[in-house]
C-alpha cells in the first residue's frame, strides 16, 4: 500500500498534449482531491457536513456555528466556511423548527475554503442538496447530489519559475449513506463522482496541458474508512478522519 502525497502534481502532466486516459500519477492526484472534499481533515469534507446536518436537524448547534435566521446556519472551521439551509419535519410530516422531534430534513449545503503554503495554493468549494430521513431512529439516511471544484497552483521546486495549476470539477450523487444519530459517524452507503480534470504548466520554454475524465465510486465503512475506486480499476483506501489516501495493489 502506497500513501499518496498531494504534491505529485508536477509529475502528473502528459507532455505538451491532452490525454483522455489518465496516468497513474493523475489517478493519484484525483484520489487525493476527492479525499480532500470527503474527509473531515482540514476542517472541510462531506462527512463533516453530514454530521453537522444531523446535529442541526435535531436542534443542537455545532461548535462555531450560529443561526442566521429563516433556517439558515453559518460557521467556519480552519478556514473553511459553511452555510446550511435546513427545513425540518416531524414523523407526522409537519414542517417546523428543527429540534429533538425532527424525523426528516432537506438540506442545502455549501462550503468553501483556501489553503496557502510556500509551494501550494489551493481552493475548494462544494454545493449540495440532500434529503435526510430516519432521525428518530438509531441511524439516519442521506441521499442527494452535489458538485465540487478543487483548484491548486504549485510553484515547482524542480523547475524554477514554473507554475503548475490543477483544476477538478465534479458532480456527485449520494446513495443511502447511513450515519449514527448518536455518534454522528458514517456507517455505510456509497457515493459516485464524475470528475473532469485539467492540468497546465506555465513559465517554462515548454508549457504543457493535459485534460482527462474520471468516474469514481466511494463505499463507506463503519470503521471510519472508505474504499475509493477510479474508473473501475484504480483502488484506494481513504481514512475519513485524517484524509490520508493509500493506493491498494499495484
Amino acid at each position: 500500500m502506497n500513501r499518496i502525497p498531494f504534491v505529485t502534481l508536477a509529475l502528473s502532466l502528459a507532455a505538451c498534449s491532452s490525454s483522455s486516459t489518465p496516468t497513474r500519477e493523475q489517478y493519484d492526484d484525483t484520489a487525493q482531491a476527492i479525499a480532500s472534499t470527503t474527509a473531515t481533515s482540514g476542517g472541510g469534507g462531506d462527512v463533516a457536513s453530514m454530521s453537522d446536518s444531523v446535529t442541526i436537524s435535531l436542534g443542537a448547534m455545532p461548535t462555531g456555528f450560529s443561526l442566521m435566521g429563516d433556517g439558515h446556519f453559518q460557521g467556519s472551521r480552519l478556514g473553511v466556511d459553511y452555510n446550511y439551509a435546513i427545513v425540518c419535519k416531524s414523523a407526522a410530516g409537519v414542517t417546523g423548527v428543527c429540534g429533538p422531534t425532527t424525523d426528516q430534513a432537506s438540506v442545502q449545503v455549501s462550503w468553501s475554503g483556501n489553503l496557502s503554503s510556500p509551494n501550494v495554493d489551493a481552493s475548494v468549494s462544494r454545493d449540495g442538496s440532500w434529503s435526510l430521513t430516519g432521525l428518530q431512529s438509531a441511524t439516519a439516511t442521506f441521499n442527494g447530489n452535489s458538485s465540487f471544484s478543487f483548484d491548486a497552483t504549485l510553484r515547482s521546486i524542480f523547475r524554477p519559475g514554473a507554475m503548475v495549476t490543477y483544476s477538478f470539477d465534479a458532480s456527485a450523487s449520494y446513495n443511502a449513506i447511513r450515519i449514527s444519530t448518536q455518534q454522528r459517524q458514517v456507517i455505510d452507503g456509497s457515493a459516485a463522482f464524475d470528475v473532469a480534470a485539467h492540468a497546465q504548466v506555465t513559465g517554462t520554454s515548454k508549457d504543457s496541458e493535459a485534460s482527462f475524465d474520471v468516474h469514481a465510486e466511494i463505499t463507506f465503512h463503519a470503521d471510519h474508512t472508505a474504499d475509493l475506486v477510479l474508473d473501475g480499476s484504480q483502488h484506494y483506501s481513504l481514512n475519513l478522519t485524517s484524509g490520508v489516501v493509500v493506493r491498494v495493489g499495484t
